[in-house]
């Protein structure tokens, strides 16, 4: 067999019909009876596809699809993404076969047991590792995660920030300022977009939250910001979504029905997405749903699934007409073009995502097995992974098996619900699932406690305290007192600088002005002999110990100290939080969720 040509880089369906018209007129030439589906079909074989249809909607997939919806991570990631999926491959796992039908032309919409058989080289594993993480090539993938990361600095705004600070406070003329200085403000990349790192984002927000910035959105529409296309996206959704977001932005303009770029609406990102039926319902109020399988699924439909299944419980023709979003697929890990099992799992999952318990009993008792392996591990595990009680509650009823063993993890639903304990015995619901699975949680907590070893200081802090040392000498002292621990952490950098000074939301560049000479550069040091920690200090880096030891992480991090440090009673760290526009409460609420 030859070697199929390689994609382009940038697909374009439009260009292929050009070519194809192009080779029609050349095989005329030749033979007069050369017809444009011969021409078609030759050009497709080029690419590896069985057919030119085959090539239609795989392109048509490919310009559909958007980048990532986050920050693009370094080459070494994807590269390991890429060997995991050549192994993955040679062990018939089931994820490896879907991810190789789905991107890989001379595979695409082959049954696993043909792409099993096949023989994939690193070419092909590396095209399907980009279009699996949303980029249309694997030189487009390259040329994104070579691109220098952005790297925010530790004391100045970026223009972003100031632009908001604008916003926050109503001032048009200030924002008009910020953007005269830095007009690419105007023309955010869709990455930013993607992660509401845009003017029209933040202004929305304060909008919502019933600020009086209404002349700045107006303002930014003049400016070819685009509202309506702007409240559908923040419509789509994200995970945990809640209910009376989704209202604000309806009651804003969004248009539930709205048809995104990938070719399906805002209600079916959002059954993908919102991971919260609540949500979902709210929107589903004000919009026309299509009719589909996992839509109905989704939406907890009992009688509309129940009509997409024949006498035998196999999924009828129409169940197939209506897929999930395009790129969103990519979190519904099923074949380009699946078989009555997967379809069926398909929807039970999507129905799982919105806590549809009837629907999955329903699919359960017409012949779903909640046991299956198609996705390589059982809905069981990914339900007790993501703390589902009512989803674990009623798999069990249905029969699921809570010791059977998945991949990645490598392990049961019971032993999923331990890990997940023994890390965040906080949350009511992991406490729940556990219940659900037969663990008792104050038994298993107490044989982890039992049997830890003590955290250890994180190099990062340790650096932090050395730097409060410096700062001591600097001010006279024979020891290190509360502040110094505090200015030790600024000086270091890093996250526990991020949340004192943006996540506080303080004014921070009126902050660093005033106390420029204690937070000089990391790397400017006076020598001196060590100096021991005052009390107050020693009970400070306790806390900080007995932090990190209540929430069994391994290491003391400089977020426990600076936790510690917003707690203490008249501490220096409260009173300049207080000074500078924030709260030591506003912080420690920041540093709960980050910790």
């Amino acid at each position: 067999m030859s070697v199929p040509r390689p994609l382009p880089a940038r697909p374009s369906l439009e260009y292929e019909r050009k070519e194809a018209k192009a080779l029609l007129r050349r095989l005329r030439a030749a033979d007069p009876r050369a017809r444009l589906a011969d021409a078609q079909l030759a050009i497709a074989r080029e690419y590896g596809f069985a057919s030119w249809p085959r090539l239609v909607r795989y392109f048509t997939d490919a310009e559909r699809e958007r980048g990532p919806g986050h920050d693009v991570r370094p080459r070494d990631h994807y590269e390991s993404f890429v060997r995991s999926l050549l192994v993955e491959h040679a062990q018939r796992r089931q994820l490896a076969a879907r991810t190789l039908a789905a991107y890989v032309p001379r595979l695409y919409r082959r049954p696993a047991s043909e792409v099993f058989a096949a023989t994939v080289t690193e070419e092909e594993a590396r095209l399907a590792t980009a279009r699996r993480h949303g980029f249309p090539s694997w030189d487009v993938l390259i040329e994104q995660a070579s691109r220098p990361p952005r790297r925010r600095p530790d004391w100045e705004r970026e223009p972003i920030e100031h632009a908001g600070q604008a916003i926050a406070a109503a001032d048009l003329p200030a924002l008009q300022r910020v953007v005269e200085a830095h007009p690419e403000l105007l023309h955010p990349s869709d990455a930013d977009v993607a992660m509401g790192r845009s003017l029209l984002r933040s202004a929305l927000a304060h909008e919502m939250r019933g600020a009086p910035v209404r002349h700045i959105v107006e303002w930014l529409a003049t400016q070819g910001f685009d509202v309506r296309r702007d409240l559908n996206a923040q419509l789509c959704g994200s995970m945990y979504m809640q209910p009376e977001h989704v209202r604000r932005l309806l009651d804003r303009g969004a248009d539930p029905d709205a048809v995104m770029p990938n070719g399906s609406t805002v209600l079916e990102h959002a059954l993908i997405l919102y991971w919260n039926g609540a949500a979902v319902d709210v929107l589903v109020g004000r919009a026309r749903p299509r009719e589909a399988l996992w839509i109905a699924a989704g939406l907890g439909d009992v009688p509309a699934v129940r009509r997409f299944l024949d006498p035998a419980g196999k999924p009828t023709a129409a169940a197939r007409r209506v897929a999930p979003p395009v790129g969103l697929k990519r979190s519904l890990p099923t074949h380009p073009d699946p078989g009555d099992e997967e379809l069926l799992l398909e929807a039970f999952f999507v129905a799982m995502l919105n806590g549809r318990t009837a629907v999955t009993e329903y699919l359960a008792s017409r012949g779903l097995d909640v046991n299956t392996r198609l996705w390589d591990s059982p809905v069981l595990n990914i339900a007790a992974g993501n703390a589902w009680p009512p989803v674990v509650a009623c798999l069990l009823r249905c029969g699921a098996d809570p010791d059977l063993k998945g991949y990645h993890p490598t392990q049961s639903a019971r032993e999923i619900a331990r890990w997940r304990l023994v890390n965040n015995d906080r949350d009511p619901g992991v406490r729940e699932v556990a219940a659900l699975l037969g663990i008792d949680a104050d038994a298993v907590l107490a044989e982890h406690d039992a049997r830890r070893a003590p955290p250890t200081i994180d190099p990062a802090l340790q650096d932090a305290l050395a730097l409060a040392a410096d700062d001591a000498r600097r001010l006279g002292q024979t020891d290190v007192r509360p502040d110094n621990l505090l200015f030790g952490l600024l000086r270091a950098g890093g996250i526990a600088l991020a949340f004192f000074t943006r996540a506080s939301r303080m004014d921070v560049e009126r902050f660093h002005a005033d106390v420029a000479e204690r937070v000089r550069p990391a790397t400017e040091r006076l020598d001196g002999p060590a100096l021991p920690l005052h009390a107050d200090a020693q009970a400070l880096v306790d806390a900080a110990v007995a932090t990190a030891v209540a929430r069994r992480r391994e290491q003391v991090q400089g977020l426990h100290l600076l936790h510690a440090l917003t707690r203490a009673e008249r501490s220096t760290a409260a009173e300049l939080l207080a000074r500078y526009g924030s709260s030591a409460e506003k912080l420690r609420e920041e540093l709960e969720k980050g910790m």
